[in-house]
């Protein structure tokens, strides 16, 4: 069993400029993500069998969807699970597509999906019990041409995400 997840995986200039963001809130006594795990779940799945997790990629093999920009426009924070974040204002219809189609596969396949509405967020932060957010403005232009699959591994430092399988976004 491993504890997976599908993401946009930013590139690592994007990986820079969302972990920029973080500076300003660093006296203000938060947990920064590690910058190697900076991402946008597209949905996650939980404990999965490797069974289950070859038979779901042989169906998302099958996906076909196209590159799209995606703009981090506003930081936020969720008071119950204590999370800072970088969203955008605007999700493209693209975006919604994927994680549509990607939801289908994990159905089809027999796996719980989330039923929540789809919020993109990129976590820049965890266990932030308040924030004063400043009002600055933010512009973080993202090129998505690829999704993953992630799995996360625990240690005494925390998660540990590693790219397992990559799926292009082709014109």
């Amino acid at each position: 069993m491993a504890r997976l997840f599908f993401a946009l995986w930013p590139d690592e200039e994007t990986r820079e400029q969302i972990n920029d963001v973080v500076g300003p809130f660093k006296n203000q006594n938060i947990k920064p993500v590690k910058k190697s795990n900076l991402h946008i779940t597209l949905e996650f799945l939980g404990e999965v069998s490797d069974q289950d997790k070859e038979d779901l990629i042989d169906k998302i093999n099958m996906l076909q969807h196209e590159p799209f920009d995606l703009e981090l426009t506003r930081v936020g924070w969720w008071c119950k699970p204590q999370i800072l974040w970088i969203g955008t204002t605007h999700i493209p219809k693209e975006l919604l597509t994927l994680v549509k189609s990607i939801k289908k596969c994990v159905r089809k396949q027999g796996l719980k999906i989330d039923k929540r509405e789809y919020k993109p967020h990129v976590t820049i932060a965890r266990k932030v019990k308040q924030v004063v957010i400043p009002n600055k403005a933010l512009h973080i232009s993202w090129q998505v041409n690829s999704f993953v699959l992630v799995v996360s591994n625990t240690n005494e430092d925390g998660a540990e995400y590693e790219v397992l399988k990559e799926w292009s976004l082709t014109k």
